[in-house]
């Protein structure tokens, strides 16, 4: 798969949002966009503390307000609303990817494994990956929606650091997109598991500095041109 195929923003769009004080013809789809935003934020804890199946339109309009037609005309329903839910959870860690530091490659690289690894170990976040594998079967179309906007696409935004570097000559011509997801992989794996299966131990701050260290170490050491 290449950087292009999997069709995400460019860098700058990945390195934080920044506030645009719309013109008045778009006032009116901007508030309404941010009401849909904020019924999605206030939703998902509902979906996380009692699963997708237990969550009622009742239940959302109590902790968001609105009406059972708003929520059908602005998601289509329960299923739209968390399919709203999964992409804003996985936005949260996309845009949390900072491919824009400056410095050496390993500063860079550095920076993008923290960046990555901080948000992907949250709690909120944790939480959101463990009912996303258990409705998996169930609600495959979530669990798509999920692997193409979480995986893939932070997957795709390293692809795109490597493929500047590439560019300019300092890092090996191999697929980006595969040397990503084998960066990206290298720093979650222990850690994340650890506390899927309720050993939190194996998230503490050291372990997680040591793994971004030494994956940064192995991946340069196999990437960088000599």
């Amino acid at each position: 798969m290449s950087v292009q195929d999997a069709k995400v923003p460019g860098p700058k769009q990945h390195a934080g949002r920044k506030a645009v004080r719309p013109q008045s013809s778009d006032a009116g789809a901007s508030a309404s966009d941010a009401r849909r935003d904020r019924i999605a934020h206030l939703a998902a804890p509902l979906f996380l503390k009692k699963g997708y199946d237990n969550v009622s339109i009742d239940d959302v309009i109590a902790v968001a307000g609105g009406s059972k037609a708003t929520i059908y005309v602005w998601f289509g329903g329960k299923q739209g609303l968390f399919e709203a839910v999964v992409r804003q959870k996985c936005d949260d860690v996309t845009l949390a990817i900072d491919i824009d530091a400056g410095g050496t490659l390993e500063e860079q690289l550095t920076k993008i494994g923290h960046s990555f690894v901080a948000m992907v170990l949250t709690p909120p976040i944790l939480e959101f990956h463990r009912l996303m594998v258990s409705i998996g079967r169930t609600f495959p179309e979530a669990g798509r929606l999920f692997f193409r906007s979480g995986p893939v696409s932070a997957y795709a935004i390293v692809a795109q650091w490597i493929e500047r570097h590439q560019k300019d000559g300092r890092l090996i011509e191999e697929d980006p997109y595969r040397l990503a997801v084998l960066f990206l992989d290298m720093l979650i794996g222990e850690h994340q598991l650890g506390w899927l299966t309720s050993m939190p131990r194996a998230a503490q701050r050291a372990k997680v500095d040591e793994t971004v260290r030494v994956a940064v170490r192995v991946f340069l050491g196999g990437c960088v041109k000599p």
